[in-house]
């Protein structure tokens, strides 16, 4: 539509000449204008001492203020022309997208991780780390290029942020995210959605958004072109635990990852347990509760049942140092992407009139200021 209406209402030369005509009278119209206008005077019983003086540069220059108008009254006629360009601009960059699953079961509230430190709850730890992943900190490079875009599993799997380039609000969405039953970082009441670990469920969800974004990038959709390539970061700390009215009918993770492949994603599993010396620091000491087991068996064929990876987190460093070599692995040129800007010399015109003002203001009120 607005092609038709640029190609319908595009000015004419006829117009073309006639900007020219009205520029070349302006310098015209001023002159005619100076000579028969009034001037201002003051009157002096002799004026031998007002020749004697000198001409300063000021006054052998002062040409330029009618210039600079003349000049910047034309380059906004000429804006108002809308001359095309045609400029061509070729934009190469990296980027795929990338689904965060991230398991918030209660497990996760387990303190066994260090942050300058201190202990940390693994989800603590965990969306620092994945912050930095996304944002850039260390020796992590950020993912500017990257949609990226969060899903979270308890009992039940939900994504709070779908796949997206604006990663602020991801991370805003990432800092709020909890456990059930959990307010910053405090739990205030019992939740049952925290007792379960829905796997397969979130595996299933992940690679629906991953799928949805894939056909974008296939049907051209604007701003989809990274999800050509798409990676899944699963991220837990226990086993497939399904709620009980669900286990009958609960995919299996390993079959979900399965079909995640056959769609071209790419699935990274990370078991995140920490150490024991950092569950030792607590008040409880060697009588603190018993780790939750990650179930790596099930993680390792995940990931290679997609051609991704298992990793074993265990402390802060070992997370950075895998979101470090995922960040490596994963970074995909997406295409050079060629942009047209056919209003650039108009915006060249515009900036250039603008400019040409400001000076012409600034010089007669400042050097070529004249009293009276």
């Amino acid at each position: 539509m607005m092609e038709y209406l640029s190609e319908r209402f595009a000015p004419g030369p006829l117009f073309g000449w006639l900007c020219v005509l009205f520029i070349g009278l302006i310098p015209l119209v001023w002159f005619v204008a100076r000579r028969s206008g009034r001037h201002p005077t003051v009157r002096f019983s002799s004026s031998v001492l007002l020749k004697s003086l000198r001409s300063t540069w000021a006054t052998r220059t002062r040409f330029i203020i009618p210039l600079l108008r003349t000049l910047a009254v034309a380059a906004l006629i000429i804006a108002l022309a809308r001359p095309q360009s045609g400029g061509e601009y070729q934009d190469s960059s990296e980027g795929i997208a990338i689904q965060m699953v991230l398991d918030v079961s209660g497990s996760m509230s387990e303190e066994d991780f260090i942050i300058n430190g201190q202990r940390a709850r693994r989800l603590d730890a965990v969306k620092a780390v994945f912050e930095d992943f996304v944002m850039g900190r260390g020796s992590l490079r950020g993912r500017e290029s990257d949609l990226v875009g969060m899903t979270t599993f308890a009992m039940y799997a939900d994504t709070p942020c779908p796949l997206t380039r604006d990663h602020g609000s991801l991370r805003d969405l990432l800092r709020e995210t909890e456990i059930p039953g959990w307010i910053d970082g405090r739990q205030v009441r019992q939740n049952l959605e925290s007792d379960n670990t829905s796997l397969g469920d979130a595996i299933v969800l992940g690679t629906d958004v991953l799928r949805r974004a894939g056909e974008q990038a296939i049907a051209g959709v604007p701003g989809a072109e990274a999800a050509k390539s798409r990676v899944m970061i699963l991220l837990t700390d226990g086993a497939d635990n399904p709620p009980e009215f669900a286990k009958a009918t609960a995919p299996n993770p390993v079959e979900a990852a399965k079909v995640a492949a056959t769609l071209g994603i790419k699935i990274y599993t990370i078991g995140a347990v920490g150490s024991a010396e950092a569950r030792r620091q607590g008040r409880f000491g060697f009588f603190a509760a018993p780790r939750a087991q990650v179930d790596e068996q099930t993680l390792k064929e995940i990931a290679r049942a997609t051609g991704g990876k298992y990793f074993r987190a265990t402390d802060t460093k070992s997370l950075v140092t895998i979101y470090d070599e995922i960040d490596t692995l994963e970074r995909r040129k997406t295409g050079e992407r060629t942009f047209r800007d056919h209003v650039y010399a108009c915006k060249v015109a515009m900036v250039a009139g603008l400019a040409l003002l400001m000076t012409e203001l600034v010089l007669v009120n400042t050097r070529y200021r004249k009293i009276p």
